[in-house]
């Protein structure tokens, strides 16, 4: 069974050293939030471990928001090492409590070395997806965008500088999360995801 996002969030907290991991906490709770999200009270962060940082950052900031704040943060306080792992750790981390129920057909998402789908075929999507407002539809439904993000890719043209901007998201994203990109993608433009999976029977 592979590692949950709460799992790969608290390994890379925990890899901090005391002093690094105060220095996270200190500016995560300076960080400035998105709208559409509260930021985490002082009060919670003062005596929280690395397991109580990481179920913070989720309750308050979702998975895919909160990946993206922690990796922002890890960068400003100069723990790079820390990022490019987390983000590594992410390629193949499920949503929490969902790993036990994928469908038969949602096992068909990952390649067989472990890179995701939307991951392999990042360039090809990107180049030719060019109906990507329905995407962006459902993926604020996911409440997987905020309304920030989905307002900018929107607003932007054309279709690849759009599908470029979501991809800055997407890859901050855990398995569970691109699952759901890639139904939406199918639903919106199923000839081209099929013949991309053709290329990966």
């Amino acid at each position: 069974m592979g590692k949950t996002v709460r799992d790969v969030l608290v390994e890379a907290l925990e890899n901090l050293g005391k002093k690094s991991f105060k220095r996270f906490k200190n500016k995560l709770n300076d960080w400035e939030i998105k709208e559409g999200f509260s930021k985490i009270p002082k009060g919670k962060l003062e005596e929280a471990d690395p397991e109580d940082v990481a179920d913070l950052i989720r309750k308050y900031y979702m998975d895919s928001y909160g990946i993206e704040v922690t990796l922002a943060v890890l960068e400003a306080t100069d723990e790079k090492q820390e990022a490019e792992d987390l983000r590594n750790n992410l390629k193949t981390a499920v949503t929490s409590g969902r790993q036990s129920r994928r469908t038969s057909e949602s096992k068909h998402l990952l390649i067989t070395d472990g890179e995701h789908f939307v991951d392999r075929h990042r360039a090809e999507l990107i180049r030719r997806v060019t109906l990507v407002d329905p995407i962006l539809d459902d993926l604020y439904q996911y409440k997987l965008l905020t309304t920030e993000a989905y307002d900018t890719v929107r607003h932007m043209r054309p279709s690849q500088e759009q599908m470029r901007e979501l991809f800055r998201h997407v890859e901050s994203w855990g398995n569970e999360d691109k699952d759901r990109f890639l139904k939406s993608l199918r639903k919106n433009n199923h000839p081209l995801i099929r013949s991309l999976q053709k290329d990966c029977d």
